[in-house]
Formats: C-alpha cells, sequence, structure tokens
C-alpha cells in the first residue's frame, strides 16, 4: 500500500495543473494514436535516470489500453481519445482488462469486448512476468481525463 500511495504522490507532483494528462493526435490510425499515447506518457513520466517500457499499446478506436513498467513500478492505463487529444482516463493492475471496468470508465459492451480481447491477445505475445508485473499496480486510480499539456513537452 505505501508503494502505491508514493506512487500516486510521484504522479500527482508530475501533474500540470488541472490535474490531467493528454496528447494531441493528428490522426485516427492506430499507428498514429500508438504514437501519440507513447509519446504523452513519455513526455509525461519518462526520467533520464527513470525510463518508461510502453508494451503493449492496443488502440480500439477512441479508446486504448497500455502496459507500463518504469523501474520497480508497473501497470496499466486506460486513455480516452476526443477531439484530437488523447487523455488519461485510468491507472490500475487486472482491474483494467475488465470488461465492466471499461463499461464503467464508459465504453460500451461491444467497445469493451473489443478492447479487453485486444488487450489479451497483446499481452499473450509478451514476456508473461512482465504481464504478471502489470497486475502490481493495485487499486484502479481515475484521472479527470481532459486536455493539458504535456509536462516535459520539448519531449516530442
Amino acid at each position: 500500500m505505501r508503494v502505491i500511495l508514493a506512487l500516486l504522490a510521484s504522479l500527482a507532483a508530475l501533474l500540470p495543473s488541472g490535474g490531467s494528462w493528454s496528447q494531441t493526435s493528428p490522426s485516427a490510425a492506430p499507428g498514429d494514436s500508438a504514437a501519440a499515447i507513447s509519446r504523452l506518457l513519455s513526455s509525461t513520466f519518462e526520467k533520464p535516470d527513470s525510463r518508461l517500457l510502453l508494451d503493449p499499446i492496443v488502440v480500439e478506436g477512441k479508446a486504448a489500453l497500455v502496459g507500463w513498467l518504469q523501474g520497480d513500478l508497473a501497470g496499466r492505463a486506460f486513455l480516452r481519445e476526443n477531439d484530437g487529444h488523447w487523455a488519461i482516463v485510468a491507472c490500475g493492475g487486472d482491474a483494467l482488462k475488465d470488461v465492466s471496468t471499461l463499461q464503467r470508465l464508459g465504453l460500451s459492451q461491444a467497445q469493451a469486448d473489443r478492447l479487453s480481447a485486444a488487450m489479451a491477445a497483446a499481452e499473450a505475445r509478451i514476456d508473461p512476468q512482465r504481464v504478471a508485473r502489470f497486475a502490481t499496480f493495485g487499486e484502479l486510480v481515475e484521472m479527470s481525463g481532459e486536455a493539458h499539456t504535456p509536462a516535459n513537452p520539448q519531449r516530442h
């Protein structure tokens, strides 16, 4: 629990005023969306001494799930795209793979089914030890999901 609280405090310290993260996505193509999501997360959280590893990044329309590792920390992030901007809506562990959680976060049953299935397929192709680390984030933490400028815009 202390690790989760420390992580949340660290994340909150990185937030610009307004308390959310977003990145402009110039195109709706999944590859472009994955690149925009990667830029957003890297520019917000990566530090010279603490590299952020993002894999997998799964995009389903205007929603995405990302598995991430940074040092001893790991988890998943759920993002939404609105008006060309990607924003982090929630961070968590295994709960973000659940269709019911994705529906509670605003996806339709069909969207949640597709995103959950796509994430399961993507995670099946990577190291099971890495996937197991995603569960260590703990409880689901929801953000406002509002647009803003990343903390390190020069990293785009």
